[in-house]
């Protein structure tokens, strides 16, 4: 028999929730909204079934009109949050969330003073409200303090240890402090708990991504075959897809996550980035056109299109007004560290490097920095006797780059490197004490060294030292090589030939390996010129042409490196670590540079302000890859 009244729709409404027949439910919430809109229960309801739906937009709308009808409904204010969140809006989310954990503590104080008069002296949130203090991680995360994030969350799962959301949250929470082997025994333990789980599987996708992106692809692969019609699996593995370089099949992926859920923003920048790396950048402007018109204030949004203003048509000024505006939706520190980029590649160091401090705060980045967070950070002042922590960061370039500055440290300093960077290092700094420890442990090395008094960033150095473009030295080199393994390196290369090192690949697919790479084989017209031994030191050079001598065990190490750039005469690189390593041994560098490079190398000009050897080749325009290597063939025939 049909429902009669709105009461009477909402319970069938609910029922068919927990029958998982969300089409119908939501038509059955509908109903009964239209016979009573004052209804706040129903209103939340119905947004439930959106969110869950990843209808993100329509969920916030209802969780909205829940709250206008009845403000203390403090699930519908965490409801809120979490849509809010979902849709870029980080700012909104967490005022929410805050006013649900709020209306939650009022609730409580009444039971908690029941209790006291009773002398049990019990707080209600001990051993009574996981879901409270998960909640509490949440708001937490948001404020990323995300220590005490996971301190809630850990008790919570002490309390409730079979709530998967919890473990999901976990292991979110362990990938933003860097903590990769605990997240994954998290994320193993959730998709345990709910192996059937279309949705935790691809909740799980977008945590492994991008750190794991064969475990995202896997964990995406098995939501689809879960749920077809998921729209958040399709979308995740879209994004794990385009972490391994495989564009074309991230296309379609991106694709069908829109047709299922059309409405949703965050799935269609998504498509954008794959459609500027497949260099499609009219359909790039043309979607990015009609998310402006729609979400014109979305954090996303106003990030993605200023990376494409910058990338595609190196439109400082508009790149730097977008990353303002996404700074204004939602405080993204993303967005401070991409206007600190615009300002180096105008070589605006002094506004630059205050903003490059945001690049702590970045989830890929956070845990690294903080597994030294107990030692004080350097204010300059002179230690004394104590020492100071250098510790590198970032890429092996970033620590070869930043080791520019390093004999300008007149504090006793301690050096806190890669391994593969440890011999080198230790030759060209020996007023240094050198330590090389993979970055997974570095927090335990560090914690057992003595007379650290305070810390440094390799990359905040800058700050003192590096404030204006007169303050960078025109030295040739400050690195020192092996002058024994360089003579082996020229007996092995006995040549009359000019020798020339070569690599063509750079970065990983989020650090812009489509656009700053080249196939060998457009490489052709200087590949053929005459008189030149070519020797690849690309790393993981999986290419078969004869002219380029290969050996490979020279990649693995950069000490190994260094010697065999030593031997060369001269070097072509796209930017990579092999200009720095170039760079920094003061050997000239041919650097083939994309339409907008990354900051080290400027927007204008020949010359890399960090490396004086290097001179820069530049595309002329988004993608044009020819008139570089016809500059650099040029550079042979007027030496010929």
């Amino acid at each position: 028999m049909e429902p009669t009244t709105a009461a009477e729709w909402h319970r069938q409404g609910n029922a068919l929730v927990d029958e998982g027949k969300l089409d119908r439910a939501i038509t059955a919430f509908r109903r009964a909204l239209r016979m009573d809109d004052s209804l706040s229960e129903v209103h939340n309801d119905l947004g439930a079934v959106y969110f869950q739906k990843r209808w993100y937009a329509e969920a916030e709308e209802c969780f909205r009109k829940a709250i206008e009808r009845a403000p203390d409904h403090g699930v519908a204010h965490a409801n809120h949050g979490a849509a809010l969140r979902a849709l870029g809006r980080i700012g909104d989310s967490r005022r929410a969330y805050q006013r649900a954990l709020l209306l939650k503590l009022r609730a409580w104080l009444p039971r908690f003073l029941l209790r006291q008069r009773k002398g049990t002296g019990r707080f209600p949130g001990q051993g009574s409200d996981a879901d409270a203090l998960h909640l509490r991680a949440m708001a937490l995360e948001d404020k990323r303090d995300y220590r005490g994030a996971l301190a809630a969350v850990c008790e919570a799962i002490a309390r409730r240890p079979d709530v998967t959301d919890y473990h999901v949250t976990h292991a979110r929470l362990l990938v933003r402090t860097g903590e990769l082997d605990a997240a994954l025994r998290a994320g193993m333990t959730a998709l345990k708990l709910e192996p059937g789980s279309a949705g935790v599987h691809a909740t799980m996708s977008g945590i492994f991504h991008p750190w794991r992106e064969d475990l995202a692809e896997q964990a995406a692969r098995h939501a689809i075959e879960l749920d077809p019609a998921l729209a958040l699996g399709h979308a995740n593995l879209a994004a794990a897809l385009w972490g391994q370089g495989r564009l074309e099949e991230a296309e379609q992926a991106a694709k069908q996550a829109i047709r299922l859920s059309p409405r949703e923003v965050s799935y269609r920048t998504n498509l954008g980035i794959i459609l500027k790396d497949l260099d499609r950048l009219d359909e790039v402007r043309a979607l990015y056109r009609e998310l402006t018109a729609e979400a014109p204030e979305h954090a996303k949004v106003c990030l993605d299109l200023g990376t494409l203003a910058l990338e595609a048509e190196g439109d400082l000024g508009t790149a730097r007004a977008m990353y303002r505006k996404a700074q204004q939706a939602a405080d993204e520190p993303r967005a401070h560290m991409a206007e600190a980029l615009v300002d180096f590649l105008e070589h605006r160091f002094e506004a630059a490097w205050p903003k490059y401090e945001a690049r702590k705060q970045l989830s890929d980045q956070r845990g690294h920095h903080d597994q030294f967070a107990s030692i004080p950070d350097w204010d300059g002042a002179p230690l004394g006797e104590g020492k100071l922590l250098v510790y590198g960061e970032q890429g092996l370039g970033d620590e070869v780059m930043f080791a520019s500055m390093l004999h300008e440290v007149k504090e006793r300093a301690v050096l806190l490197c890669d391994p593969r960077l440890g011999a080198l290092f230790a030759r060209s700094f020996p007023a240094l004490e050198i330590v090389a420890e993979p970055r997974a442990t570095q927090g335990r090395r560090v914690a057992a060294l003595s007379g650290i008094r305070a810390k440094i960033a390799a990359g905040s150095l800058g700050q003192r030292s590096r404030r204006s473009p007169a303050d960078f030295p025109r030295r040739r080199g400050y690195l020192v090589t092996d002058p024994r393994k360089v003579q082996a390196w020229h007996e092995r290369l006995s040549a009359n030939n000019l020798k020339v090192g070569l690599s063509w690949k750079g970065g990983v697919q989020k650090t812009g390996r489509s656009r700053r790479s080249v196939v060998l084989s457009q490489l052709e017209p200087l590949l053929a010129l005459p008189g030149i031994t070519w020797v690849s030191l690309q790393h993981e050079d999986d290419s078969a042409d004869a002219r380029v001598l290969r050996y490979p065990e020279a990649t693995r190490d950069i000490d190994d490196l260094a010697s065999l750039v030593g031997a060369l005469d001269l070097v072509v690189s796209v930017c990579n670590t092999n200009v720095h390593v170039a760079g920094a041994l003061g050997k000239e560098v041919l650097v083939m540079a994309p339409f907008v490079p990354e900051w080290r190398y400027g927007m204008t000009g020949e010359r890399m302000i960090w490396y004086p050897s290097a001179r820069i080749y530049r595309q002329a325009r988004y993608g044009d890859w020819d008139s570089v290597i016809a500059g650099v063939g040029a550079r042979f025939s007027n030496t010929a």
